[in-house]
């Protein structure tokens, strides 16, 4: 199922539907610390811990400088708040209210759309303006592209954890082409 929605977030990003592509990535923390955590009952929990042990521990900026004077990155808390303010209320933000760590809070958040790059390399940014306002500017083609790989990588390693997905998915397409198929006499 993780590879099928990984393809479903390639093909978003191939058409350009930015917001779809970005959707669907943001509930991939979800699902992964469902698996890794399945004793946990806090969804934030949950999803939180996932993230910043595959996915966040890497967004922190190791420079010097930025050990004296720490810079938005985008931490479990920040991703949580994204996923919760786009998947249920339709928007982007992120409220600096609600991030705990007073080193990531955001004050001015900005989404990067931008076609396909032949090397798919895309960046993201952060600062602090005029010495109190925290931005940061994050690609959607970056994020989609880190939490895919990431997730898949977990997903490659786990899949045993992945019991919970208990459907089918029938792909009525293929289903009739083998009717057509089929020989009646």
């Amino acid at each position: 199922m993780m590879l099928r929605l990984i393809a479903d977030v390639n093909k978003a990003l191939e058409a350009e539907s930015y917001f779809s592509a970005l959707s669907l990535v943001l509930t991939f923390p979800d699902i992964c610390g469902k698996a890794e955590y399945p004793q946990e009952k806090s969804t934030a929990k949950r999803y939180k811990d996932w993230y910043d042990e595959y996915i966040g521990k890497y967004e922190q900026c190791p420079c010097e400088h930025c050990q004296n004077t720490p810079m938005p990155y985008l931490s479990g808390e920040v991703v949580y708040n994204l996923r919760n303010s786009l998947l249920h209320q339709g928007t982007p933000n992120i409220d600096a209210l609600k991030i705990k760590n007073d080193n990531n809070k955001i004050d001015c958040f900005e989404l990067v759309i931008e076609s396909k790059k032949p090397f798919d390399i895309y960046s993201d940014a952060s600062g602090i303006l005029n010495g109190s306002v925290r931005t940061y500017r994050v690609n959607v083609r970056r994020l989609c592209l880190i939490f895919c790989n990431s997730v898949r990588a977990y997903y490659e390693e786990c899949k045993d954890k992945f019991n919970f997905f208990k459907f089918t998915i029938i792909d009525w397409d293929k289903e009739s082409e083998k009717m057509k198929n089929l020989k009646l006499y």
